[in-house]
């Protein structure tokens, strides 16, 4: 456990990445809630894991927080691209418009996908 919370350790990040994917793709899709705000409160708070290492100084402890959340929100946008990429979105702006054409229509639209655009 010690080497999970080492504050110099870049796996924290990868996987508390993956957790803030996870995380606010739920929250997005089943709650409706915004995106960015959630892959960012999520990143730092999970970046507070840095603060857990009591022998490093307290200043440097602030840098390597503020470098592992940047490094998690990072990773975590970057994964949901990919999974929209992978889900055959085109690009970010058709996602609204495929929702209103089936509305349009008359016809009940599609179920929010997991991984959809957060900014």
């Amino acid at each position: 456990m010690d080497d999970f919370l080492n504050s110099k350790a870049m796996m924290t990040p990868a996987i508390s990445g993956t957790a803030v994917t996870t995380i606010t793709a739920i929250l997005v899709s089943q709650f409706g809630l915004p995106g960015n705000w959630c892959v960012l409160g999520l990143s730092l708070m999970l970046g507070l894991l840095t603060w857990a290492d009591k022998a490093v100084p307290a200043v440097q402890r602030m840098v390597l927080y503020l470098i592992n959340s940047a490094t998690i929100m990072v990773f975590a946008i970057g994964l949901n691209e990919a999974g929209m990429a992978a889900s055959g979105y085109a690009n970010k702006q058709d996602c609204p418009d495929i929702v209103e054409r089936d509305i349009e229509r008359g016809e009940k639209p599609a179920p929010e996908k997991f991984f959809q655009p957060w900014f």
